[in-house]
């Protein structure tokens, strides 16, 4: 009984000793660079002057694991939780890097022994956040990346969030982990796999920076995709509504390799065409406001604070949240094909509890028949002439 005791007591003195460290790292960077910081520490630091032009341009990039005494050299300066901020000088911006993840360890070690010296020498104070959904739940990008903004948001007051892929390596270190105060930063706008080009215009998928207000705006990412895609394109949307710019980087500093990775069967989103459509016409007329952010309902199943990286875990009643989202007109299917379900826009339901959006699909819908109309009179008349012949 007493060895038992022992333990137990043991066990609490280290968390309690693990959170007292963390707590005295925060309130050191709260007080260096906070408004109110002491008169002789703003004497003793000058603002942190970085550009795109005293950087270089090019960035050595590891694709491959280092070994374990290169990487533990690599991260020296870092404090537990992934934290660092330069002691030479006070930054200009407090960066929240949110990395959604499930089963990717080795894709993380890599984009970790990039993205430590890549934003060190930036000169940025920083911090990163892997954020785990907890299994046996479907992936959902959009409301893991949610969670990490309110769980990083209670951290600390960052002026810029940045939604960071775990395979996307930036290979340019003059892009500035930056958030302007008025719009979306898409950053990773020439990935390898497009040839070093943007995929479509409207894409603005693996890293994405806004700063907290433009964020809040916004009312997040959504909640209800499912799986791999769609949640970026319907980012696209509500920003469209809200009539917020998005700026790409020049394809010349948004270069990014891409780590390979193959999807499972199932694993896409086999609706989101669909439901991208839908949320165009939704946020035209009701704005975003009605998904995200604000409707968030999940469990903080555990925090570490690991020497890289806070790793926050989380899970959510999927099924409920998927019941209720958009006053509840998705219906749930199953796909035999892959084993699994997936939900879809039940559009009756929809156009009962969204009547402004009924005068939009009616008039796409007599557009899509008039252009099949006009098509089948064109290959009439091409059939008449070759008759003719």
């Amino acid at each position: 009984m007493k060895i038992v005791l022992f333990f137990v007591a043991f066990t609490v003195v280290n968390l309690f000793w693990i959170v007292a460290v963390h707590r005295a790292i925060l309130r050191y960077v709260n007080n260096v660079f906070a408004k109110g910081s002491e008169e002789t520490v703003a004497k003793s630091l000058d603002i942190c002057q970085v550009t795109q032009e005293n950087l270089e341009s090019a960035f050595d990039v590891q694709l491959t694991l280092l070994p374990t005494p290169n990487r533990t050299e690599l991260f020296k300066e870092v404090a537990t939780g992934g934290l660092w901020a330069p002691m030479s000088c006070k930054p200009r911006d407090h960066v929240a890097i949110i990395i959604p993840y499930r089963d990717r360890q080795e894709h993380l070690d890599i984009l970790l022994q990039n993205l430590h010296p890549f934003l060190q020498s930036q000169k940025c104070h920083y911090q990163i956040f892997v954020v785990e959904q907890a299994l046996p739940e479907p992936y959902n990008l959009g409301y893991t990346r949610n969670v990490g903004f309110v769980e990083a948001s209670a951290v600390f007051n960052f002026t810029c969030y940045i939604f960071h892929d775990v395979d996307k390596i930036p290979m340019n270190n003059s892009l500035l982990y930056r958030c302007p105060p008025d719009r979306v930063l898409h950053l990773a706008s020439a990935e390898d796999r497009n040839q070093y080009d943007l995929m479509y215009p409207n894409y603005i998928g693996g890293v994405i920076g806004t700063a907290p207000d433009t964020f809040k705006k916004l009312n997040g990412f959504p909640n209800n995709y499912i799986r791999w895609g769609g949640e970026d394109d319907d980012f696209f949307q509500r920003s469209v509504s809200q009539k917020v710019p998005i700026e790409h980087a020049h394809t010349q500093l948004g270069m990014y390799r891409v780590l390979n990775h193959t999807r499972p069967p199932g694993y896409d989103n086999k609706e989101k065409g669909d439901m991208n459509q839908f949320a165009s016409k939704l946020y035209k007329h009701y704005g975003p406001l009605i998904d995200g952010l604000n409707t968030l309902n999940y469990t903080r199943l555990a925090t570490e604070y690991r020497p890289t990286y806070t790793w926050i875990k989380f899970n959510f009643d999927q099924k409920s949240m998927m019941k209720n989202v958009w006053k509840g007109i998705m219906d749930a299917k199953y796909d035999k094909m892959v084993n699994n379900t997936y939900w879809a826009v039940n559009y009756t339901r929809a156009n009962e509890l969204f009547p402004k959006i009924n005068s939009d699909i009616k008039r796409e819908a007599q557009t899509s028949t008039t252009k099949k109309r006009k098509k089948k009179n064109r290959v009439r008349k091409k059939g008449r002439k070759l008759y003719r012949h």
